[in-house]
């Protein structure tokens, strides 16, 4: 990183925040501050900030420390490779998403039955929001074709059989399609695009979505633990609908932890179920990603609620609105933001005692949290009840929300999940006696109380 880089970002940096650390790194560090100051003048004055420079002489040394080469580890060089984690960020819609990034830039009429009000595509990832009066059976058979890859066809079916979707009270659809051939999320960004929706095919080409980078107004969450290193958490300051609005960023260490969503749950139990057809395919349900409210201060302590914009497309929601001034500035609050591990994590073989129980204390790796099976309980010839040890890890600040569960032997598997432990009611046909259980997709709550302030 050159010099100009580095003073380009630690301007949007939180002043306090590098006074504090900047009087950490010089305790025992023998240097002449005096000539390091000369020299942090001739610099900024060469990028125009002579009425800043009473204000960022800790910044310029910081940068002059960089130069001169002190055998010292530079917290500012830390902050920078936090601020270049959000680099790889696309903003698109009300949401981020990571790398590339196409989206639909306006509502699109296909015909009297169908409106297309947003699609977006990135590595992993392809969402639409539709309203339509057409029944799923009619838009369930759905396909997306890319333009630049006609053998890869992207689909979305009724009932879960493959890919996902929900539909509310006002006739609007929430779609994810999946990869038809290999029947996962392996989906590729793509522009143009045929869709292939009751019998009829159309045309379509996205605009690109353009990615953060250094001339964002970019902001680092600290945790008040400093001891939470699965993510990185910032702000970019925006405007929406003509008031000042916020982007919170999550970066995570791993690719396959995404958002789920910022803030605190507000259910203290969630319960979800998942059930076999008869017919082919499953289906499932879950307590929602519900947070309590966000809140930022101002310079006088006054309280103002993060709010989610009327127009807000595309989960989870990252972009907030708040009731304030333009040029006020803000410290945001966020105690806790929930994330998921986008894979299976553990297949575990269980036998079903005749009667009574079984004692398995058989441990889960989560990857972020660990989990134990303590036991497995006959209810009735046909059901049995699994006990869950949950957050046996040693991460103190990362808690298990829920988790997947899925068997081809098991009919139905209902689960409640409420602090550390969750019980699993398990239904099958009379003659099983053993299954697999396939373990993924957790999700966890971490809470690493972050403060962020804003420029």
């Amino acid at each position: 990183m050159n010099e100009n880089k580095i003073i380009a970002m630690l301007s949007n940096i939180d002043d306090d925040l590098i006074e504090k650390e900047i009087d950490i790194l010089m305790d025992e560090v023998e240097c002449d501050i005096e000539s390091i100051n000369r020299q942090a003048h001739q610099k900024l004055q060469k990028h125009n900030r002579k009425a800043k420079l009473k204000k960022r002489l800790p910044y310029a040394a910081a940068v002059c420390l960089c130069l001169i080469g002190i055998n010292t580890v530079v917290y500012a060089d830390e902050i920078s490779q936090a601020m270049k984690s959000f680099f790889n960020k696309t903003p698109i819609y009300s949401t981020v998403v990571d790398g590339k990034a196409y989206y639909l830039k306006n509502n699109l009429v296909i015909d009297d039955n169908l409106t297309i009000d947003s699609i977006m595509v990135s590595e992993g990832r392809l969402d639409m929001e539709c309203t339509s009066n057409l029944s799923p059976n009619v838009l369930g058979p759905m396909k997306i074709i890319p333009k630049d890859d006609p053998n890869i066809q992207y689909v979305i079916h009724n009932m879960g059989v493959i890919g996902v979707y929900s539909k509310d009270a006002s006739n609007k659809f929430f779609m994810s399609f999946v990869n038809e051939k290999e029947k996962n999320f392996n989906i590729k960004p793509f522009q143009a695009f045929d869709l292939l929706v009751g019998g009829k095919t159309y045309s379509i080409t996205l605009n690109e979505a353009k990615s953060l980078d250094d001339t964002q107004k970019l902001a680092v969450g600290q945790s008040e633990s400093n001891k939470v290193d699965l993510v990185t958490v910032g702000v970019n300051s925006i405007e929406n609908n003509g008031q000042q609005a916020v982007q919170i960023i999550a970066a995570f260490k791993d690719k396959n932890m995404k958002l789920a969503a910022f803030g605190q749950p507000v259910a203290a139990t969630v319960k979800t179920t998942l059930e076999n057809l008869d017919k082919g395919g499953v289906v499932g349900s879950a307590t929602s990603y519900e947070t309590v409210e966000i809140y930022a201060t101002d310079e006088s302590g006054g309280k103002h609620q993060l709010t989610v914009p009327a127009d807000a497309k595309a989960r989870p929601i990252t972009t907030f609105e708040i009731n304030t001034a333009q040029d006020s500035r803000l410290t945001i609050n966020l105690p806790a933001l929930m994330a998921a591990y986008e894979k299976s994590v553990a297949n575990v073989r269980i036998n079903i005692p005749t009667d009574g129980e079984t004692i398995l204390h058989q441990e889960v790796d989560l990857l972020a949290q660990k989990a134990i099976i303590e036991n497995i309980k006959r209810l009735s010839p046909t059901s049995a009840q699994l006990t869950f040890q949950l957050n046996t890890g040693v991460d103190k600040y990362v808690s298990i929300n829920r988790f997947s569960m899925f068997s081809d032997d098991i009919k139905k598997i209902s689960a409640e999940f409420s602090s550390d432990q969750a019980i699993v009611t398990l239904e099958f046909d009379e003659d099983v006696d053993a299954f697999d259980l396939d373990i993924s997709w957790p999700v966890f709550v971490v809470n690493g109380n972050w403060t962020i302030n804003m420029k």
